[in-house]
């Protein structure tokens, strides 16, 4: 009896103890520098348990047959806090992110530099390594790692000096209340504090002419929209991922459920940041929030994914590679691995992707960015140089479609404003007067707006013409080169 109790002891102190262990997303989140205004929070450990990441073999690593996964999650890591600070204004550019990890078995900054092709660093008489992919590790405890892009040495050295006084930094109310809902049903949270970001007049200009103009009050809709308090979305992975988005306001939503379902969709669209599938949502109005949910395919769930995966997470998939290996067979491994996620995820833009639309820039960017993350030890150098022109080629599309947007948008209002008596001087004393109607005037705009998608679009088909054609011709070569086929 006194032996069964000493064994039942023991077993509820390793149970207790790795309890203790187990990372939670308020200590995760009390690591994060202040200022920023969105926060993505993943259990790693409930997403790879769940069925649909077992079925499809998300942990296992990226050469390892599973490259073109949705997203890359360390398996070292059982939560993740990602913390950015966005410009919600201009296209919802990164200025800066951090993820801490809460890790399951130590990492050294010698591995992490080794597996990623940086240094080691002492920073503040912290552990640190930079990394080629314009990143810093640091050390915030044997059991916390901590990553901040770009790599700006003096902010990393404000983090670790922060860290050191042990006090959390400072999350709006907003973020705060996600820290402490995260882990009670969905796995992943993300969330944007917008509170005063929304500039009146940049709303004014986007809804003047448009359907919601005529058919909404514009002036209440413009308070509606200018009291913007942010966005949470959540991801619940079973056999499928189901998503729900709440937009909340500050002030009562009074739309109808199909004009709030447009009216979101349409901001997806002008963000450039229109996600497959979301037409079928559901979409319901409560009080100050817009609510929409519905399912996530794979395709649309690594276009998500885009907007809240880590810097790089090449430190997990190549720490059990020898960087001297470079033996024919690893190489094509290795560059297989590289060939089939790039591949996968053209497949994805082209297929999901209106040819005369502008709103997938956004997305064009993210994934540009993605190829450039992607792990390139032992990856044959003529494959490498197909990914950076790729890339190259991608932002020049996505530039342009910006550029057409933008000017089309901005020579349509100039039309508009043109509806009505103008006059002009005709040289001799005189002035002559002219009157064109609001009719005329919308379809000039029209016109021009048109002119300009299409000058965007032409440029995306040259685009994706050149890249169908490398890709092609690289997929020759490497075959060719290695008698594998790729």
């Amino acid at each position: 009896m006194f032996n069964q109790s000493i064994r039942l002891l023991t077993v509820g102190l390793a149970i207790a103890a790795a309890t203790a262990d187990a990372s939670d997303f308020p200590a995760l989140v009390a690591k994060v520098p202040r200022g920023s205004n969105s926060l993505v929070l993943i259990d790693v450990d409930a997403v790879l348990a769940s069925p649909i990441a077992q079925s499809n073999g998300w942990a296992r690593r990226f050469n390892d047959g599973n490259s073109d996964r949705p997203l890359y999650l360390p398996p070292e890591a059982d939560k993740v806090a990602i913390a950015v600070q966005l410009d919600l204004v201009r296209g919802c550019a990164k200025n800066w992110e951090v993820a801490v990890m809460g890790m399951k078995e130590p990492f050294s900054m010698s591995l992490i530099a080794r597996a990623e092709g940086g240094y080691v660093d002492e920073i503040e008489g912290v552990k640190a390594a930079w990394v080629p992919s314009d990143a810093y590790f640091i050390e915030l405890d044997p059991q916390t790692l901590g990553l901040m892009a770009p790599a700006d040495r003096q902010s990393i050295a404000r983090w670790a000096e922060k860290g050191k006084t042990a006090q959390p930094e400072m999350l709006s109310d907003y973020l705060g209340a996600l820290t402490t809902s995260a882990g009670h049903g969905a796995q992943v949270v993300m969330a944007i504090d917008a509170a005063d970001a929304i500039q009146p007049h940049r709303v004014r200009a986007r809804l003047e002419g448009s359907k919601f103009a005529t058919s909404q009050n514009l002036d209440s809709t413009i308070e509606l929209i200018s009291s913007l308090r942010g966005l949470v979305f959540q991801l619940t992975f079973n056999t499928k991922v189901q998503a729900v988005a709440r937009i909340d306001f500050a002030v009562p939503v009074l739309l109808k459920e199909d004009v709030a379902k447009g009216l979101v969709l349409g901001a997806m669209e002008n963000l450039q940041f229109s996600l497959p599938g979301t037409e079928n949502w559901s979409c319901s109005v409560k009080e100050n929030s817009i609510i929409m949910s519905g399912e996530l395919d794979n395709d649309a769930l690594r276009r998500v994914f885009t907007l809240m995966e880590l810097p790089t997470t090449k430190f997990s998939s190549l720490k059990d590679q020898s960087i001297e290996d470079n033996s024919q067979a690893t190489v094509v491994k290795c560059s297989q691995a590289y060939f089939h996620a790039v591949d996968a995820m053209l497949i994805d833009l082209k297929k999901r992707t209106k040819v005369n639309s502008a709103g997938d820039a956004g997305w064009i960017d993210r994934y540009a960015a993605k190829i450039d993350r992607l792990p390139v030890l032992h990856v044959d150098e003529e494959l490498l140089t197909y990914g950076e022109k790729l890339t190259e080629t991608l932002r020049i599309i996505s530039g342009s479609r910006k550029m057409s947007n933008m000017q089309g948008a901005s020579a349509e209002r100039v039309a508009i404003g043109e509806a009505g008596v103008s006059s002009s001087n005709d040289g001799y004393g005189y002035r002559a007067y002219s009157y064109t109607s609001p009719r005329v005037a919308e379809t000039n705009a029209g016109n021009i707006r048109a002119d300009a998608t299409a000058t965007g679009t032409s440029v995306k088909l040259q685009g994706w013409t050149l890249i169908d054609n490398a890709t092609l011709a690289i997929r020759k070569v490497m075959t060719q080169k290695y008698n594998m086929e790729f």
